[in-house]
Formats: C-alpha cells, sequence, structure tokens
C-alpha cells in the first residue's frame, strides 16, 4: 500500500515539474527588466521628440526673432560670422538691423531655446558644410547634395521605425477577417457591459495572437512631425541656400506662390514648372506604399465593417494631409520644395526595399518573427 501511496503521488505530482532552473528564471527576469526599461526609454523619447515638435512650432511662431524672410539680411540666418570666409552668401551680415537676427555657426544657438540647440544647428552646421565645401559645384547642386545628406542620415536613424509602422499596418490588414468573424459573433446579442468586455478581449488576444500593438503604427508619427520642422527651419534659415538659384532658374528662397501670382510674366512662370515636378512626386511617394501593401496582401480579404470604415477614414486623411502639403510647398521658399522632392525619393526607395524584405521573408515562414525579434523591430 505504501509502494501504490508513493507511486500514485509520483504520478499526480511528478517532480521534475515542480522543479525550477534557477539560472533560467534569472534570465526571464532580467529580460523583463529589460524590456520593461527599453519600453520606458522608448515612450520617454517619442514624448520629448513631439514636445520638442510643438515647442519649435509655437516657438517660431510666437518670436520675432525666430521668424524667416526670403531676402538675405532679413530675418533669422544662419551662417559663418562676418568675414570668415568672404564671400556674401555664407557670412552673416556685418550690420545687425531691427529685423535681422544671426544665428552663427560657432554658436549652438541656446539663446534661441533647446529646438534650435539640439536639432536645428547639428542639421544646418551639416548642411552648410557641405554646401561651402562644394560650393563652385554649377547649378546649386551643392545645395541638393547638403539636402540629400541629411536626409538620407535622418532616413537611415529611422529606417527600424518605419519598418514597424509598416508591419504593423500589415498585420492589421491580415486580421480584418478575424474582427470581422468577432463583429459578427456579437452582432445580434445584447450589447451590455459583460459582453463588450468579452468581446474586445477576445480582440485583445487576436492582437495578442498576432503581436500586434496598436500605438506601433503611430510610432512614425511622433518621429515625421519633429523631422519636418527641423529641415523646414534648416531650409529656410540658412544664408547660403537663400542665396542660390537652382540651376539659374529657381531661387531656393522665393515662395512658387508669391512669384506665380505676382511676377508671373518676369520669370514667375517657371516656378510652375518646379510645382509641377514636386507636387506630383509627393503624391506618387504616398501612393506607392498603399500599391505595394495592397500586392502584398492581395489574399487577405478585409471584410471588417469597422476596418472598412477605418479604411475610409485613413484615406480622407492622407487627402486632407495632401491638400495642406501642396499649399504649403507653393507657400513656402523653394527650398522647402526640394526637401520634399528629395523626400519623395527616398520614400518611393524604402517602400521597395521595405517591400522585398517583407516579401521575402513572408515566403520564409516563421522566420520573418525571428529576424524582426534579431533587430529590435518586436
Amino acid at each position: 500500500m505504501a509502494a501504490n501511496y508513493l507511486k500514485d503521488s509520483f504520478v499526480a505530482s511528478p517532480l521534475w515539474a515542480q522543479a525550477k532552473d534557477p539560472a533560467r528564471e534569472k534570465k526571464d527576469k532580467v529580460i523583463k527588466i529589460f524590456k520593461i526599461i527599453f519600453k520606458w526609454i522608448k515612450l520617454t523619447l517619442y514624448a520629448f521628440l513631439f514636445l520638442m515638435g510643438l515647442w519649435g512650432c509655437f516657438q517660431s511662431m510666437a518670436e520675432t526673432e525666430l521668424r524667416t524672410d526670403v531676402a538675405l539680411g532679413s530675418g533669422l540666418e544662419f551662417g559663418f560670422a562676418f568675414g570668415t570666409t568672404g564671400d556674401y552668401r555664407y557670412d552673416l551680415s556685418g550690420a545687425f538691423g531691427s529685423e535681422y537676427y544671426s544665428f552663427v555657426a560657432s554658436n549652438w544657438g541656446f539663446q534661441y531655446g533647446p529646438f534650435f540647440a539640439f536639432f536645428v544647428y547639428p542639421g544646418a552646421m551639416l548642411v552648410l558644410n557641405i554646401m561651402y565645401l562644394l560650393r563652385d559645384v554649377w547649378g546649386g547642386m551643392n545645395a541638393l547634395l547638403a539636402i540629400f545628406t541629411l536626409l538620407f542620415i535622418i532616413r537611415v536613424i529611422t529606417l527600424l521605425i518605419s519598418i514597424r509602422s509598416t508591419l504593423q499596418s500589415e498585420r492589421m490588414s491580415e486580421i480584418q477577417g478575424k474582427l470581422a468573424e468577432i463583429n459578427a459573433k456579437y452582432k445580434d446579442v445584447k450589447q451590455d457591459m459583460a459582453t463588450r468586455q468579452k468581446k474586445q478581449m477576445e480582440i485583445q488576444e487576436v492582437y495578442k495572437k498576432y503581436n500586434i500593438k496598436p500605438f506601433a503604427m503611430f510610432e512614425q508619427l511622433f518621429v515625421t512631425m519633429p523631422i519636418f520642422l527641423i529641415v523646414y527651419r534648416v531650409v529656410t534659415i540658412l544664408r547660403p541656400i537663400k542665396a542660390i538659384s537652382l540651376f539659374g532658374i529657381w531661387d531656393l528662397g522665393a515662395s512658387p506662390l508669391t512669384e506665380i501670382t505676382s511676377n508671373l510674366s518676369n520669370g514667375g512662370w517657371v516656378y510652375i514648372f518646379f510645382l509641377l515636378i514636386v507636387i506630383p512626386a509627393q503624391i506618387i511617394s504616398q501612393k506607392i506604399p498603399q500599391m505595394l501593401a495592397s500586392k502584398r496582401n492581395n489574399n487577405a480579404k478585409a471584410i471588417s465593417q469597422k476596418g472598412n470604415e477605418q479604411a475610409k477614414k485613413m484615406k480622407m486623411t492622407q487627402t486632407i494631409i495632401m491638400v495642406v502639403m501642396v499649399f504649403v510647398v507653393a507657400s513656402s521658399p523653394s527650398g522647402i520644395g526640394m526637401y520634399w522632392f528629395l523626400s519623395s525619393l527616398f520614400t518611393i526607395a524604402q517602400s521597395f526595399v521595405i517591400h522585398y524584405f517583407v516579401v521575402s521573408k513572408k515566403k520564409k515562414g516563421t522566420s520573418l518573427e525571428d529576424k524582426l525579434k534579431s533587430l529590435g523591430i518586436q
């Protein structure tokens, strides 16, 4: 009987099921702590970037000394100190009038706040020095190369965020059918508190199964806005950009809309062609990612009514953003249009890179998840 008791106890509660690996537990605990720390660092960084973007936006509107002007020697300008190079395009003016404010390259510009000191200054210094180094290149190509370099660095830094955002949108498209089934299941059920909670729990289970983090799709927004403001300020305050005529026909400091409406017959008409190059490129850069996403997910049926409603709202939002973008490009200095054009080329190239990355990993099945985890995208 004693032997049977020991046997039953051994079967009911095996020793190896109770045994714990201290080393494994310690490793799991360290990983968990690391994930929590990384999460809070990321949230803090995004919050900081977003606040800096808001700071830069409202600061530029509220403080007179931070406003820009297309004319040399007016508004806020960034360049080398007066007399440094002997080139009026790169050296700041010697006379400081009531409507002229300098941002000397040798000074981080803390007097203009943290947004200018920590974000605008490094970008402006990079572009200024590249432009001066290539100052003898024909047709203002030094400005194109300098801004291209700045954009390349920014896009490399934010590439993982772009991939993560794209993949999260990808997964949302793939689960629309499952979400539709859940919505249909509870369509004719009394919508009391308990039912709504049960429905939400099932949706959360689907999100968990497919590793969907809704916040991840909006990460790019928290990074895109500050980046645009940084580049906008760099382009509008740099003295050499205000002094350059791209290919001898487009003054980068001039506004296309102003030139077209007030100077059409005296050379302003060339800015029509400028807009016909810049605006279509931006529109194409918005459409290409959508087309590639549809191509990747041609087997994913988005039959969820809620999903279709969200898609319509997103399309409307994108249309509004596009209209605002067209107005900003047309009314801002042409240097901003040049930035948008180069940015569009980067977006198109990046979309194809991400597309082929996702497609190649999908063909390998589960290796996609392992690859993303190894890159820290999950």
